[in-house]
């Protein structure tokens, strides 16, 4: 064996193993909408981003697909997908396969939607007393969940955000609760708005979530990110490009 080969070889066999790995990675995307129509902020495009960027702080690789929450969730289970991207703790506290979780790569606000040309606009949540608010599955909002408890409000559970929009749209929630960046593109929809912007739902910071069997990156990635973060790379990801207010 030449004396180049056996040091390829020897480079080789060296790399640690998660040089050697290409992570399948998720991102969810809850609606049917093209990703090509995704406006400036959308928060599928900071994930995308945020991921390539701690991929090349980190050197460990990614295959980055969208699947609806629901299946996001199965896969990760299953052993099919490595890697959640953009996930709150508390959105997982029953999944029955623990994730280990790395430091905040970003926050994500919620904002509440009313039914467009019914005058509710700015409607306080102490006037939503008795409402029935429609929420995507799986998804917590700071602001609501303590009224949620309390059952001041009533909470609808939907499987995707185009369902969502239906059940607001035929009068059978009073309100729906998007991610931010949701609720301003269907406000400014040009066939017509679906979504009267109100009161914000709350805020949550979200993470990356590995699986158990890729525990031993947890402080790879959270080297990474807190080198990003340093140089202020990750934040401006997530701030929307544009008013919130109608």
């Amino acid at each position: 064996m030449s004396r180049v080969l056996w040091l390829c070889l020897m480079g080789l066999l060296s790399q640690p193993a998660w040089a050697q790995v290409i992570l399948r990675a998720g991102v969810a995307s809850d609606t049917s909408e093209p990703l090509r129509q995704a406006g400036d902020g959308e928060l599928q495009q900071a994930y995308r981003e945020a991921v390539a960027l701690i991929a090349r702080q980190s050197g460990i690789r990614f295959q980055l697909d969208y699947y609806p929450t629901q299946r996001l969730e199965q896969l990760f289970v299953i052993g099919r997908l490595d890697v959640e991207v953009g996930v709150n703790p508390s959105w997982r506290a029953l999944s029955p396969v623990a994730g280990f979780y790395t430091m905040p790569i970003g926050e994500v606000e919620y904002q509440l939607c009313l039914p467009p040309g019914k005058g509710h606009v700015q409607t306080a949540l102490a006037d939503m007393k008795g409402w029935t608010v429609g929420t995507l599955a799986g998804q917590q909002y700071p602001l609501l969940e303590p009224a949620f408890q309390a059952q001041r409000l009533k909470r609808d559970v939907s499987s995707n955000e185009d369902e969502l929009l239906d059940k607001l749209r035929q009068g059978q929630v009073q309100a729906a609760a998007l991610e931010r960046g949701r609720a301003l593109y269907w406000n400014r929809r040009a066939e017509g708005s679906l979504c009267q912007l109100s009161e914000s739902a709350g805020s949550l910071p979200v993470m990356l979530r590995l699986h158990p069997q890729y525990r031993e990156l947890l402080p790879r990635f959270n080297q990474a990110i807190q080198a990003l973060n340093n140089q202020g790379k990750l934040k401006p990801l997530f701030i929307l490009r544009g008013p919130i207010a109608p």
